[in-house]
């Protein structure tokens, strides 16, 4: 993706679900796309009500699917994703979509493509096509549909064309592209103690047991290594009771998920990757594990398995050792020839150095990934909202829906066009009426993405807190870190969108604008409802740096020089006075409208 934006590519990034802890790859940083993801599940089920109300959901479809493959692939649950991204996908002007892995999300996309009819492709890159898809018919299905299958290797493009004949003329390989400039190379150290390094998820078909049978071996031919092996999974206790019972705790030690930045410098000061991969009890394998090619791209010598396509990337002899998998001797033979002859090393790792860049540079990966995009692609405009007056005045709802604002979904409805980002789905259902304002909202991601941002930027998120000492003590920690962390993450949006002014919907909306405003160097408004939900002088603090707003109490409104309007009584807001109680309604919110209009320029 970053290679496609460093080519001028527009990307909108999807995501069906967060990612299960706040570690954040080192790359995301550096991407200039939002990335999109899907609503929480009553959001997402309110949408599916009202496609069947508006008769687009695809229930041929689901029925379809239900009854070939079985209540285990969730087809309505795929459904109902799809109606989301085929909507964001439709208003921004997607001409074509791409997704990796030939399972869940690419089920997905099929119902994307039945709601939206825009085009996609996928990649299918090992297990998930050979095992976790779950059925041939539908992987076959899924090929059928796309307009192309990228495959990572020779290898896997073999297997696919035989688990999908028909597809054969559309199936290409493009091998998983390395961003070079994050792998410099160094020359070998002279170390005293060898190192080996193991990357990889805690599951069977990485073969850290063998590796690690390996290095008992290695133990007792008296050879001095040391032995690290990064990541995190479900094999963690088991693999150190093995570690325990060879006598090895010292030697070999687990270091858990670490994140890239750290997991290239670890590669850099090792003297030999080690990869055992084998096949697992359900039949499932790497193909073309990534982590090698990494190492490879370090200048480090390698030792793995003659395992699907890895003879593909190293090369025997030249940038690294094979042996058979399982074979836990050969492991050993191999790595104790590495480990004692460091002209070996320094010569494999620079051949394999030499490999990446021919074959493996993603500056020469990604154009063939963006060349049949390009083919693919059914150029669309995007979808413009009913109005852009308000385009750069955004509309932050802590809650939606709230019973306790009820003038809440009436305003909303009467700001159609103008950005309106709601971090809280309410327990509750959308009240009668309201159930469309979920195809104009936008919901921000789960709170585990909102804490990977914060701690992706400490220095950004230690200076937000500092910022608690100027509110009243009366402010509440808890209530302020949560308001920071949703501000810090919203501020990179709000300078894409290019967004001039928040008005904040009620004051817990309000305390996050308030650390809004000088993460983005924006103006800010409020609407306070009453009572509010903090301590009047906290409020009053926060009105202070607002540019203006409405507050219904009147002692809150005063010594801010006329800055405040009086919020209208809540009968008018309910439309209970008739035909002129709605008139006035509508007037004052055209009025409040054009306000905000003004603060956005």
């Amino acid at each position: 993706m970053l290679a496609l934006e460093r080519r001028g590519v527009d990307l909108e990034i999807g995501s069906i679900h967060p990612p299960f802890t706040s570690l954040r790859h080192g790359h995301r940083g550096s991407l200039c796309a939002e990335v999109h993801y899907a609503p929480p599940p009553r959001v997402v089920r309110t949408m599916a009500q009202l496609a069947r109300r508006d008769g687009i959901w695809p229930a041929a479809l689901v029925a379809e699917h239900e009854a070939r493959y079985g209540p285990g692939f969730k087809a309505e649950q795929r459904a109902r994703n799809a109606l989301f991204f085929a909507e964001q996908f439709v208003r921004s002007g997607v001409a074509h979509f791409h997704v990796h892995f030939a399972r869940h999300a690419t089920h997905t996309a099929l119902f994307v493509k039945a709601v939206s009819k825009i085009g996609f492709s996928f990649t299918a890159h090992a297990q998930d096509f050979m095992v976790d898809v779950g059925s041939d018919e539908l992987l076959r299905e899924m090929c059928r549909e796309a307009a192309f299958v990228v495959v990572v290797s020779d290898y896997s493009r073999d297997l696919l064309v035989q688990k999908c004949p028909e597809a054969e003329g559309k199936i290409r390989r493009i091998y998983n592209g390395i961003d070079l400039r994050k792998f410099q190379t160094r020359p070998l150290r002279s170390p005293t103690l060898p190192r080996i390094l193991s990357i990889g998820r805690l599951i069977e078909f990485k073969g850290f047991r063998d590796l690690i049978a390996a290095c008992a071996e290695l133990k007792k031919r008296a050879i001095q290594f040391e032995c690290e092996i990064i990541g995190e999974g479900p094999l963690r206790g088991a693999l150190q009771d093995a570690i325990a019972a060879a006598g090895l705790d010292g030697i070999v030690r687990l270091s858990g998920a670490l994140p890239q930045e750290e997991v290239v410098r670890r590669l850099i000061d090792c003297d030999v990757f080690a990869l055992a991969c084998i096949v697992n009890r359900e039949g499932a394998s790497d193909i073309l594990p990534t982590v090698i090619l990494e190492a490879m791209a370090t200048a480090r010598p390698i030792v793995s398995t003659r395992l699907a396509a890895v003879p593909e990337i190293v090369r025997d002899g030249e940038s690294g050792l094979l042996v058979a998998p399982g074979d836990v001797k050969g492991l050993a033979n191999a790595l104790e020839l590495l480990l004692r002859d460091p002209q070996l090393r320094a010569r494999f790792g620079a051949t394999g150095r030499r490999n990446v860049e021919v074959k493996f540079d993603v500056d020469k990966t990604a154009p063939q990934l963006l060349e049949l995009v390009e083919a693919a692609a059914v150029p669309r405009g995007p979808v413009q909202g009913a109005s852009r007056d308000l385009q750069h005045c955004l509309h932050l709802v802590w809650e939606w829906p709230n019973p306790k604002l009820p003038g809440l979904d009436r305003e909303l409805f009467a700001l159609a066009g103008a950005p309106v980002q709601v971090w809280r789905s309410g327990s509750i259902a959308p009240a009668r009426g309201s159930e469309r304002l979920v195809q104009t909202l936008e919901f921000l991601p789960d709170a585990i993405i909102i804490e990977a941002e914060w701690h992706a930027n400490r220095s950004r998120a230690h200076e937000t807190e500092s910022w608690r000492r100027e509110l009243p003590p009366e402010c509440n920690t808890a209530d302020y870190l949560e308001a920071a962390r949703v501000a810090l993450y919203l501020a990179p949006t709000l300078a894409r969108a290019r967004i001039r002014h928040v008005h904040a919907m009620d004051s817990r909306a309000l305390l996050c604008a308030w650390i809004l405003q000088r993460l983005a160097n924006i103006t800010i408004s409020a609407t306070i409802e009453s009572p509010p939900a903090f301590a009047s002088d906290v409020v009053k603090r926060l009105l202070a740096t607002c540019i203006g707003g409405r507050v219904s109490d009147p002692n809150m409104r005063a010594g801010f020089d006329g800055r405040f309007l009086a919020e209208p009584k809540s009968p008018r807001w309910r439309g209970r006075f008739g035909p002129r109680g709605a008139h006035m309604n509508k007037q004052f919110l055209q009025q409040w409208r054009n306000q905000l209009q003004t603060w956005s320029r």
